[in-house]
């Protein structure tokens, strides 16, 4: 019985390495993105693959909080990045005036007018690909963990679409 047993261990321990979901290990990621040199506050940040091992292109996103650190997900909540080499998209806009009376969250196209939002990071900062920011995750975290970007005070007026939509 035992020969059986230790058989089997090994055949265990031997496949424990092989096969799983076909996911790259991650590498939890944080960082912090400023305006000026001031903390950015509810600033969206995308990573955009450029170049990891295997066939991995999922963008992963995350928010800043109010002392503007943030920290990515990939597969759940704050799990992390691949290692490897990332565009990155930086965006922020703030709506100008008050939202009108009748506005429908559910529907922002009901509101009847353009609501007008105020970019406060440059618009060309929002496409990854296009941004000319960049990062890399190593084993040892995210390089570089802060992004300075300036204010742009651009006013647009758009659809009727919500404050986080590019």
């Amino acid at each position: 019985m035992s020969r059986t047993f230790a058989g089997l261990l090994i055949a265990v321990i031997a496949c424990s390495g092989c096969g799983g979901d076909g996911r790259p290990a991650l590498v939890p990621v944080e960082g912090t993105v400023t305006l000026d040199g001031e903390p950015l506050a509810d600033a969206q940040i995308i990573f955009q693959v450029v170049e990891v091992e295997g066939d991995y292109k999922r963008p992963s996103a995350g928010t800043t909080d109010a002392s503007g650190k943030f920290t990515i997900g990939t597969y759940g909540k704050d799990d992390g990045l691949p290692i490897g080499k990332y565009n990155v998209g930086i965006m922020k806009r703030e709506l100008v005036g008050d939202l009108p009376e009748n506005f429908n969250e559910e529907d922002p196209s009901e509101t009847g007018r353009p609501l007008r939002y105020r970019w406060v990071t440059y618009p060309e900062l929002a496409d990854p690909a296009t941004s000319g920011l960049t990062a890399e995750v190593t084993s040892d975290g995210l390089q570089p963990a802060t992004f300075d970007v300036e204010e742009s005070g651009e006013v647009i007026v758009e659809g009727a679409r919500a404050a986080n939509e590019p």
